[in-house]
């Protein structure tokens, strides 16, 4: 079992929340698809650089042990943070559709949207015929 790693088990998580991105149509679903795959990419970044045997950077390292390098670690925290603030607007706007238009579907919320754009092109057609008839009658 030394093929199952960190870096394995971020690639199968990777490939789990990439299909279930493009097979799910429920947007909740396909949110939580996303962070998986976010958190599958931190994992990958803490298990290639991770190395036992080294020393913690803040604490004085006794002599002939190396020092871990902290660039990786602060890049994950910063990983972290932007991940949960990615899916907290990512949850509002999920929120703003369904009370809009009552359904986490992407094909219905499509389907509505496609509607309320031909209403709109419809009402702006009728309004403008008279309004080009009533200017070229001015003219």
């Amino acid at each position: 079992m030394a093929w199952l790693n960190g870096t394995t088990i971020a690639m199968i998580l990777f490939a789990i929340g990439t299909t279930a991105l493009i097979a799910r149509r429920d947007l909740v679903i396909k949110l939580l698809a996303l962070g998986l795959v976010n958190s599958s990419g931190i994992l990958f970044l803490i298990s290639i650089r991770f190395r036992p045997q080294m020393a913690v950077p803040i604490l004085p390292a006794p002599a002939g042990i190396p020092i871990a390098d902290p660039l990786p670690q602060a890049l994950v925290l910063s990983a972290i943070v932007i991940n949960f603030a990615i899916l907290a607007l990512s949850l509002v706007f999920i929120m703003l559709l369904v009370e809009r238009y009552h359904s986490t579907d992407c094909g219905r919320i499509e389907h509505a949207v496609e509607a309320e754009k031909a209403t709109l092109e419809s009402q702006n057609l009728a309004g403008s015929a008279p309004e080009s008839e009533a200017q070229e009658a001015t003219q």
